[in-house]
């Protein structure tokens, strides 16, 4: 007889093993006996205890699979064949969905989910310039800005019109020119 030690998750076998039965010829219940022993599993497979025999099945554990409903990186924990909700094609990203055995652009939700990606950025934008603006403008308003106070607040004010502006760049939202942030004046 040949023993082999059967995981109790997966099922693989593992062994042989040396093996003493206990009084009466008991394995422990994670062991079985077979009459010979197996033949190394063909490559990609691996022995697995099914329906009180030895099987090989193919060996997908270790390598990461995607859900074809969510792109959802998965692994298969037991033997067997790639389950029909998992494919080893990697999700390409956002906006994609499954579609004929193949992962799918769906340009519509890439567009929305752009746009609004580019006014969360504009708003971050537009909400540091006016950090930078309002100090310039005082000083403007109060006929104490010096000549570089000045022409700084004309730049940063060109900036705003200029972000206020993106959705009119012709590969926008997919490809948006940011226009560069001015300098802050320190005087």
């Amino acid at each position: 007889m040949v023993y082999y030690y059967v995981n109790q998750f997966t099922k693989v076998l593992e062994g042989p093993v040396d093996l003493t039965p206990g009084p009466g010829g008991e394995l422990p219940y994670t062991a079985i006996s077979l009459p010979q022993a197996l033949p190394p599993a063909d490559a990609g497979y691996v022995w697995v205890w099914h329906n009180d025999a030895a099987v090989q099945l193919i060996d997908l554990r270790n390598k990461p699979f995607y859900r074809k409903d969510s792109g959802i990186e998965e692994y298969v924990l037991v033997p067997g064949p790639l389950p029909d909700y998992l494919t080893d094609k990697p999700y390409p990203g956002m906006y994609y969905f499954w579609l004929n055995d193949d992962w799918v652009l769906d340009v519509e939700a890439q567009y929305a989910g752009k746009v609004r990606e580019a006014a969360i950025e504009q708003d971050i934008r537009l909400s540091k310039a006016v950090i930078r603006v309002a100090p310039l403008q005082f000083a403007y308003d109060f006929y104490e800005a010096s000549a570089t106070q000045v022409a700084a607040l004309l730049e940063w004010k060109r900036y705003t019109i200029n972000l206020g502006a993106i959705d009119k760049q012709p590969t926008y939202p997919l490809a948006i020119v940011w226009p560069d942030t001015p300098q802050v004046v320190t005087e």
